[in-house]
């Protein structure tokens, strides 16, 4: 905004580039009028002073049009030839019905006609009767509506969205944790991998639909109760289907929670279980891992021999006794809420690591696996 001043030695400023109506600066047009100096602050933009630079071309001014712009107002009336009308959500339209109709019309038209080729007497009135009722219900057919069930609104929202989720043991404080760990470690899905999670999922499995879940978070208490036999026939189809649990006995030391995961063991088809080898694809599916810590650390990590897997080389059962959701919980502020113990918050990275590894292990299957032995296979394969 503003220029040095300048002009020509009979005291007029040529223009020299200008705004033009969509306001870009450029070559004066011809219509352009110079300004004498000494009246360039009281001009006033117009067609022949149009706003740009005037003077010569090592000294030059600025006449601006804001200075003379009026302030905007709102427009009281519009013309009557202006139809106003507003920004609306545009409607859908049912045409299910009517191929249905139209399918029904002519399967009968076609099953008369051929009784007719067929020299069937009968099949003449009948095709008249035939049309005429077809046309009627072509004519009074009307979109069907599906009555919505109860929970249909759940299952829809799980199965269009990726997330874990978690089994409710009826203790307010462990449920609330796993809620926090799962939702603390969807956060640091998404900021590390291409995996975006939705809000887990509280579920009981005698009553919810499993199928939507690749993985199933389940703390165990001494006081968790073993699954009824309606819930253990559910689990072991989502077992024997692809889906994987994470038994959490929630403390190394918690006698009384593995024994209570050993009576799952009798209603539920749990395979055998060997400690995580280092060459596991656990260790290696997004970070290079040793351990797998939680809000503790030190005890084994169980998992299914990879002789004996079949749900695309992913392991259906994976337990031990970290409390990992603990862990992984944060408060609305993205900061931990419990403490770790020994290694503190780098355990607690090293806890958010192998839940990383996890969700990517159970999300990819033997993708990951047959990455990490590539090697082993082009050897085989003598490359």
């Amino acid at each position: 905004d503003g220029g040095v001043g300048g002009g020509t030695g009979s005291g007029l400023m040529s223009p020299q580039r200008t705004l033009n109506g969509l306001g870009m600066l450029g070559v004066a047009p011809v219509s352009a009028v110079p300004l004498h100096r000494e009246s360039f602050e009281l001009t006033e933009p117009s067609p022949r002073h149009p706003p740009g630079f005037y003077g010569r071309a090592d000294a030059q001014r600025a006449l601006n049009l804001t200075p003379y712009l009026k302030p905007l107002h709102a427009i009281n009336a519009l013309p009557e030839a202006i139809t106003r009308k507003a920004y609306s959500k545009s409607e859908e339209r049912s045409l299910a019905h009517w191929f249905f109709v139209a399918a029904a019309l002519l399967l009968g038209l076609d099953m008369v006609l051929s009784l007719w080729l067929r020299g069937l007497t009968v099949a003449r009135p009948l095709a008249g009767r035939a049309v005429a009722a077809f046309l009627i219900a072509f004519s009074v057919a009307g979109p069907a509506h599906s009555q919505e069930m109860p929970g249909d609104a759940k299952r829809i929202d799980a199965a269009n969205h990726t997330r874990i989720a978690y089994v409710m043991t009826g203790d307010a404080q462990t449920d609330t944790i796993s809620r926090l760990g799962l939702t603390g470690l969807g956060k640091i899905l998404a900021l590390r991998t291409a995996v975006e999670l939705a809000a887990p999922d509280g579920i009981d499995p005698s009553v919810d639909e499993l199928a939507f879940y690749p993985l199933l978070y389940w703390p165990i208490t001494d006081t968790t109760p073993v699954p009824s036999a309606l819930a253990a026939n559910r689990i072991n189809a989502f077992l024997g289907n692809g889906g994987t649990i994470l038994f959490d006995t929630l403390s190394p030391g918690g006698t009384g929670n593995m024994r209570q995961l050993r009576q799952f063991a009798t209603v539920l088809d749990i395979p055998r279980l060997t400690t995580v080898p280092g060459d596991h694809v656990l260790t290696r599916a997004f970070y290079l891992l040793n351990d797998f810590p939680g809000r503790w650390a030190g005890s084994p990590v169980w998992i299914v021999p990879s002789e004996e897997r079949v749900n695309d080389g992913v392991s259906p059962v994976i337990a031990g006794g970290h409390h990992w959701a603990a862990a992984w919980a944060m408060d609305g502020n993205g900061q931990p809420i419990f403490a770790v113990v020994p290694g503190g918050e780098r355990q607690r990275e090293y806890a958010f690591r192998f839940g990383v590894n996890l969700v990517m292990y159970v999300l990819t299957g033997n993708y990951k696996g047959d990455q990490v032995h590539l090697p082993i296979i082009m050897n085989r394969l003598g490359q």
